[in-house]
């Protein structure tokens, strides 16, 4: 099958790169780049067009980024009647509903395993379980370049402070020059509410998904957790209620004995659990320019096998985190009496003993962070 690719940086190098050394029917005959690179002018252009109007052109690759013009891209590729796939998790969560719809009237497939989980093939296992079995639960460390398990691990294994963990993510490449995406939980949102709409087969909103980050933690807090016996990552949570869905991002407070705990340095572990098979997790590299390039390549195998792909959504669904309650860890200078009624000091750190609705918590968060704007907490699991 002949491939277009949409963007020559990391991840669309990395899937060139494969492509070439591997022997599986699959070769690169465009790339839509700002500029021709020298010795690439066989196969480099910087006009869409020449890909669109290629009868020969069957799958589109998207690896520019961003809803702007990757949006337009895809939908005139789809209409085209060319496959798509996508590492764009910024796309895919926006118009998931819409470009599902498109790729099914035009008789064609939308895949984008490497939009979360990166080089972890979660999607894909997701996707695969579904077929004999109910999904009822799906967490995991999902941020895709790996930034906050990094500087997590780093502060409780190495004892550095926040802001020099992320400065050592940063020179190794694990995080952007301007990380808010990661830190605050944003990249992380998304991943959730793409993996929530596969496993529960509806589109879920964005901005239903609460959401709470990393920015805030001290060595403070991480000291409170080590006597807690706890180690903190940043989860996505999401899960299947009577009465809907819960689908949530924040700090959770895990026992050493969690699978979770021991994920280390810049890797990702995901889960699901289904009624039939329980719990299964998957664990790997959750970003890079040959782990994610090789998730891409694999949507475009299964695409020429004709494998199972990911189910138009049935309907729209918004996540109601008042579903879902626990305890938690919270540290302040803002202790207002509401705060008193709810829990005790431990340590010399607030603990909220009595379970709170995770909708209830964020809320708290928000009007907390008005008085107290490095207030942090974590969920206790």
């Amino acid at each position: 099958m002949k491939v277009a690719l949409l963007g020559y940086g990391n991840v669309g190098d990395g899937a060139y790169d494969i492509i070439c050394e591997m022997k599986g029917g699959l070769a690169v005959k465009h790339i839509l780049a700002r500029s021709i690179r020298p010795g690439m002018e066989a196969v480099m252009t910087t006009d869409f067009k020449d890909i669109l109007n290629d009868e020969e052109i069957d799958i589109v690759a998207e690896t520019i980024g961003g809803l702007h013009p990757a949006y337009e891209y895809v939908t005139e590729a789809l209409k085209a009647k060319k496959h798509v796939v996508s590492a764009n998790k910024q796309l895919i969560c926006h118009y998931y509903s819409e470009l599902m719809a498109l790729a099914g009237e035009n008789g064609v497939q939308l895949r984008f395993t490497s939009s979360a989980g990166g080089g972890v093939p979660w999607l894909f296992n997701l996707i695969r379980a579904k077929r004999c079995d109910e999904i009822t639960e799906i967490s995991g460390i999902m941020n895709g370049t790996g930034t906050t398990n990094f500087i997590l691990y780093s502060m409780t294994e190495k004892g550095l402070p926040f802001g020099a963990a992320l400065s050592e993510a940063q020179r190794l490449g694990y995080a952007e020059a301007e990380p808010s995406a990661d830190i605050d939980g944003n990249d992380a949102q998304r991943k959730c509410a793409i993996s929530a709409s596969v496993a529960f087969e509806g589109a879920v909103a964005e901005d239903s998904v609460d959401v709470f980050g990393i920015r805030h933690i001290t060595d403070k807090d991480i000291r409170a957790f080590k006597k807690m016996g706890r180690v903190c990552k940043l989860m996505v949570k999401a899960k299947k209620h009577k009465d809907g869905i819960s689908a949530y991002v924040e700090p959770a407070l895990l026992p050493l004995s969690a699978p979770e705990s021991s994920v280390t340095m810049n890797f990702n572990m995901t889960t699901l659990v289904g009624k039939n098979i329980g719990r299964l997790s998957l664990m790997g590299q959750g970003a890079g320019k040959y782990p994610t390039g090789s998730s891409l390549v694999q949507d475009m195998l299964d695409i020429k096998c004709n494998a199972i792909g990911p189910c138009a959504p049935k309907k729209a669904i918004r996540a109601d985190n008042s579903l879902e309650r626990h305890s938690y860890y919270l540290r302040t200078s803002a202790i207002t009496a509401e705060l008193r009624q709810l829990g005790q000091m431990v340590n010399g750190e607030y603990i909220i003993t009595e379970p709170l609705t995770v909708s209830e918590m964020h809320a708290m968060a928000k009007r907390l962070q008005k008085s107290d704007p490095d207030m942090f907490f974590a969920g206790i699991e």
